[in-house]
Formats: structure tokens, C-alpha cells, sequence
């Protein structure tokens, strides 16, 4: 008996599968509207999501890359008031806490920093502006800064109280190479000092903000001002920038007391900001899209049911229920679905991946794309998780798509229908 009943299941599943398939290529040009509806939606939307992580990814990575790292240490009152007494470590306590961070696994390097507020003059007019003390070989290493010099060197050439200075702020200043600027900053025991400096360098990072406000010396020609050493920040690459925050965090528990660690998220929040807004955003686009092909599809079933009302008239009369005739509306929508989703997908997987070979050129838009801190040039990636939320999407859709027409066909009169009435 349970046999016969599960022979029976079968054979009424294939039935309905058949009939709807046969159903949707009656009127192959409205079917393959909707279907390439559902191709293009999809296929936009794999190519907006793939342009928008090519682009932020880009920003992040030139940001750890360039200015960040993945992590910085600073004294726990530096964040408040930035005051050059607020030190990680003296030269001794610099260099033993280095080899503890950089004992870590996950930790490919370290740099150590100087920072201090001041004023920079120059003969045309004066800015507030962050001074880097760098150890020229440690950036090097652990930072593209020295690859982002489009006048001078990188600390390279012989001289003194040489001065690199971002191409906006040199614009602003009216400085050029050789120029010579005064720094007004604080010395190691708080009180205001000034030195002369020259331009030895032009930096421009993909951050044209940083720029204008960032200026980079040796630290040996700081200290000579400040009478001491001082490292009020050391830059931490990791060596993948995946779990950033919980690598921080284990991080964190190697410190000793006075001392904080931020990930570039904290460091840059403008960065983790831009990527929670990002997914938010690409939720809604693929939202908007799935509304778009939601009223397509539904228009297209209702037209089917408006032309087959006769047909379906015939189905209930000679004894299909209503459960099944729903079924059959439901697999024809649904088969739409499956027809379009994978095409668009796999187109959509197709252009991203020649995208991110050949890139997408906005050098037309560079000036205001480098106030966002991103290049003219974007290179779209695969992001395979949106493909799962895509069908999921189209899935949806469709089920929700085909409710309405179901509920129209399930209030037909088969007597009414018969007649053409």
C-alpha cells in the first residue's frame, strides 16, 4: 500500500513538473523576457557587488599598506591628548617590546614612530599638522610609503633635517623641493621648540587627506630638538589582513599595564565604517533588483493565467484540486527562477573575472576618487558568499512571486472559464 501511494507521489510530481514546463514555452517570448529580466538583474548586481569590494578592499589595503598597519600600539592616554610625554616606552623598554609582539605568529613586523603635534610655516602662510618621526629602514620595510614619492627620495640622499610632505599640503604652502619650512612642536619636557627643515621629498598616497595633513622626518634630526628619543606609536603588520580585530586582541593580552592596541578599524574608523555601510548598501541594491524582477515575474504569471483561463477551467472540471492547480503555478514560477538565476550567475561570475584582469578606468574621476582614498583604476573581486545570498534571493522571489497568480487562478469559476466568460 505505501508502495502504490509513494508510486502514485511520483508520477503526480513528474506530472506537475512536466505540464509547468511545457507551460512556460507557449509563450516563449514573454518566458524569455522574464528569464533574461532575471539574467541582467543578477548579472548587474554580481558586477555592482564586485566593483564596490574591488574598490573598498583597495582603500583598506592602501591604507594598511601605506599609513596604518593592521595594528598600532600607543600609551593609553595618547588617543585622549596626544602630548609628546605620552611614550610607549623608553629606547631599552622600545626594543624588548618589539621582540615580544613580533614573537607572535601571526605578526610579520614592526615599526616604531614618533608623533607630535605642531605647526608647520612656511614664507606663504602656516598649517597645523602631524609630525611623523620615521626610522627610514623600519618604513621600508613595513610600509609602500617610500613607493608613493613622485619628487625627491625616500630619506635616501645625504643631508639634514630633510622634511617629506604631502603633494596636496606642498600645493597649499606654495613649497617645491628644497623649500624651507619651520616645525613648531613639543620638546620631551612639554615646552614649545621650533626647527628649520627642508623639503627633501613629495609623497601622494591614494588619501589625499592624509596628505595635507601629515609631514615625515628622520627621527635622528627630530631628536636633535627634542633631546631625547621618543616612540609614541609602533606600526604592527600581520601577515594576512583576515581576523584583524581578534588578532588585536590577542595582542592586546601580551601588553603590559599603560599600554593600548587598535586595530586599523579603530585607527582609521572611517575604513571599518565604509564596510559596514558597503554591505548595507549592496543589500538594499540587490533588494531593489529582486523587487524589480518580483513584479515581472508576477505580471508575466498573471498574463499566463488571463490566456490560459479556458485551459484551467478544463484542468478543475474534469477533477485537479485546487492543491494541485496551486502546485502547477508554483513550479511554472519557480522553473523561471531556475532557469534565469543560474545563467545570471554564471554570466555575472564570467564579467567580474574579466574585470578583475583588465580593471575599470576612472581616471576621469581621480581627484575626487583620491579624497575618498581609492585609485582611478578598480579591480572587481569574486565575492563567492553573495552568490549563495543571490539565489537564496531569486528563490524567494519567486515563491513570493508566484502567491498572487496562484490566488487568482485558485478563484476561478470552471464553468465561468469554460464559457470564456
Amino acid at each position: 500500500m505505501e508502495n502504490h501511494e509513494f508510486e502514485s507521489g511520483k508520477k503526480y510530481a513528474f506530472m506537475i513538473f512536466k505540464v509547468a514546463w511545457r507551460n512556460i514555452w507557449r509563450a516563449k517570448v514573454r518566458s524569455f523576457i522574464v528569464i533574461g529580466s532575471i539574467v541582467v538583474g543578477i548579472w548587474a548586481g554580481l558586477l555592482i557587488i564586485g566593483f564596490s569590494f574591488g574598490m573598498n578592499n583597495e582603500r583598506t589595503a592602501s591604507a594598511i599598506g601605506t599609513t596604518t598597519g593592521h595594528a598600532q600600539i600607543h600609551h593609553q592616554d595618547f588617543d585622549a591628548e596626544p602630548l609628546s610625554t605620552a611614550v610607549v616606552a623608553d629606547s631599552s623598554g622600545t626594543v624588548a617590546l618589539r621582540q615580544k609582539v613580533q614573537a607572535l605568529p601571526f605578526v610579520s613586523g614592526t615599526a616604531q614612530r614618533t608623533v607630535l603635534g605642531g605647526m608647520i610655516n612656511s614664507a606663504k602662510s602656516a598649517r597645523a599638522v602631524r609630525i611623523m618621526g620615521v626610522w627610514p629602514e623600519e618604513e621600508r620595510i613595513q610600509t609602500t610609503l617610500p613607493d608613493c614619492m613622485v619628487e625627491g627620495d625616500f630619506f635616501e640622499a645625504d643631508g639634514r633635517n630633510r622634511l617629506l610632505i604631502g603633494e596636496k599640503l606642498a600645493k597649499r604652502l606654495g613649497l617645491k623641493l628644497r623649500s624651507k619650512v619651520v616645525l613648531t612642536f613639543q620638546d620631551a619636557a612639554g615646552d614649545l621648540s621650533r626647527a628649520s627643515f627642508r623639503i627633501s621629498g613629495i609623497y601622494k598616497t591614494l588619501n589625499a587627506t592624509w596628505d595635507e595633513f601629515h609631514v615625515y622626518v628622520d627621527h635622528e634630526d627630530l631628536e636633535k630638538s627634542l633631546g631625547t628619543p621618543l616612540v609614541h606609536e609602533v606600526l604592527v603588520r600581520f601577515e594576512e589582513t583576515v581576523d584583524t580585530q581578534e588578532k588585536a586582541n590577542a595582542l592586546a593580552e601580551v601588553m603590559p599595564a599603560g599600554l593600548a592596541v587598535k586595530s586599523w578599524k579603530q585607527v582609521r574608523p572611517e575604513l571599518g565604517f565604509a564596510d559596514d555601510m558597503m554591505a548595507i548598501m549592496l543589500v538594499l541594491v540587490l533588494g531593489i533588483i529582486m523587487m524589480a524582477l518580483l513584479f515581472g515575474i508576477i505580471n508575466n504569471m498573471l498574463m499566463a493565467i488571463l490566456e490560459r483561463r479556458r485551459e484551467l477551467g478544463m484542468l478543475m472540471a474534469v477533477g485537479m484540486n485546487k492543491r494541485k492547480l496551486f502546485m502547477m503555478i508554483l513550479v511554472e514560477t519557480l522553473m523561471l527562477g531556475f532557469v534565469g538565476g543560474p545563467i545570471g550567475i554564471l554570466l555575472g561570475d564570467l564579467s567580474t573575472r574579466a574585470m578583475m584582469r583588465i580593471g575599470i578606468d576612472l581616471s576621469s574621476k581621480q581627484d575626487g576618487l583620491a579624497e575618498l582614498g581609492v585609485q582611478s583604476m578598480i579591480y572587481p573581486e569574486i565575492v563567492p558568499s553573495y552568490y549563495l545570498i543571490i539565489a537564496v534571493m531569486v528563490i524567494t522571489t519567486a515563491l513570493i512571486a508566484s502567491i498572487l497568480p496562484a490566488i487568482k487562478a485558485l478563484k476561478l469559476n470552471p464553468v465561468e472559464a469554460i464559457r470564456g466568460i
